[in-house]
């Protein structure tokens, strides 16, 4: 089976979900994926706005409508459960937390507002989707895209300015400020929307296979160089990434592909939630790699329930615009 962008983002979920459910995981590739998700969506927002809405108001509203559609029902659904969640749980003992530090019910009036919203203005510390913060990272640069897809400078400025704010925050100190910023991550974005401004140049070292090899042996230097992902290693993966991506985006796939590029964003979603009620019967936790077994098989299903009676039926809903 040749591997296209859909192959590639289940790839990216998978590596997030065993690094959040596995402690015997290589550490790096979760913090490589979540910004791999953020240059292919730089990428994928930039080619669809030139290529399929269009900058007309017509097709930015498409746009929004559209984004909206693929973001938020799931979310609000997971947003239930993450709720649910939290309310059941911890009267059988089960502490949803030890998952994810994050997975708490908000308590103020600005984690409801990220909660609800989504958009990374305030709060973001108590979660029902313990995942989100990095959702509300994508969800904010949805509104700066189109900028940056419009013209080529555009994203050039958005790449350098958060260039320069990691550099202010430290490229080999405080990790998780520049990674979970929105400021700072939007470097990740800026880069998959030069890829994809660049990509007819680009294509000239397109090698699908070697470029996921190459990506994937990354992955693994923190088993000789510890510091490497917290540090300048976060930065290679986004080269890697755009690499991965110009590599991949012209690949002729098939529905399986398709079928697995639906079921990365909810996988994305469900697995702690999931993983929580697996530590109701099976409390060995992370780890256990059994535990991520089990999890894993849950999350996969509730995937494609969130598919097939959320996605799918909402999906009819979308515009489809010609340009």
């Amino acid at each position: 089976m040749k591997m296209g962008l859909g192959t590639w983002r289940f790839f990216l979920a998978f590596l997030v979900a065993i690094s959040h459910l596995w402690s015997g995981m290589i550490h790096g590739p979760a913090a490589y994926s979540v910004w791999g998700f953020f240059v292919l969506s730089g990428y994928l927002m930039t080619y669809v706005l030139c290529n399929k809405y269009g900058f007309s108001l017509t097709g930015l509203l498409a746009y929004a409508r559209n984004r909206f559609l693929r973001i938020y029902p799931a979310y609000y659904f997971l947003c239930f459960l993450g709720a649910l969640t939290l309310l059941v749980l911890p009267k059988h003992g089960v502490i949803p937390s030890t998952l994810n530090p994050q997975f708490h019910g908000p308590k103020s009036w600005a984690d409801y507002w990220f909660n609800v919203t989504l958009i990374p203005l305030w709060g973001g510390g108590d979660l029902w989707v313990p995942v989100s913060n990095a959702l509300a990272v994508e969800v904010g640069v949805y509104i700066l895209v189109p900028f940056m897809a419009v013209s080529r400078s555009a994203a050039w400025l958005g790449f350098i300015l958060s260039f320069l704010i990691n550099a202010y925050f430290g490229l080999s100190t405080g990790f998780s400020l520049r990674y979970s910023h929105f400021l700072s991550s939007f470097i990740a974005f800026g880069v998959g929307s030069l890829t994809c401004h660049y990509r007819h140049v680009l294509r000239a070292i397109a090698l699908s296979r070697i470029s996921v090899l190459v990506w994937c042996i990354h992955g693994v230097v923190w088993l000789w160089y510890d510091a490497w992902p917290w540090t300048y290693g976060l930065y290679v993966s986004v080269l890697l990434s755009a690499w991965v991506v110009v590599s991949l985006a012209e690949e002729d796939v098939g529905a399986l592909d398709k079928w697995l590029g639906d079921l990365s964003y909810p996988l994305y979603l469900v697995h702690t939630t999931a993983a929580a009620w697996v530590l109701l019967f099976y409390g060995a936790g992370r780890s256990d790699f059994f535990f991520f077994i089990i999890s894993f098989a849950i999350t996969l299903l509730l995937s494609w329930f969130i598919i097939v009676v959320i996605d799918r039926p909402l999906g009819r809903l979308k515009y489809r615009p010609r340009v």
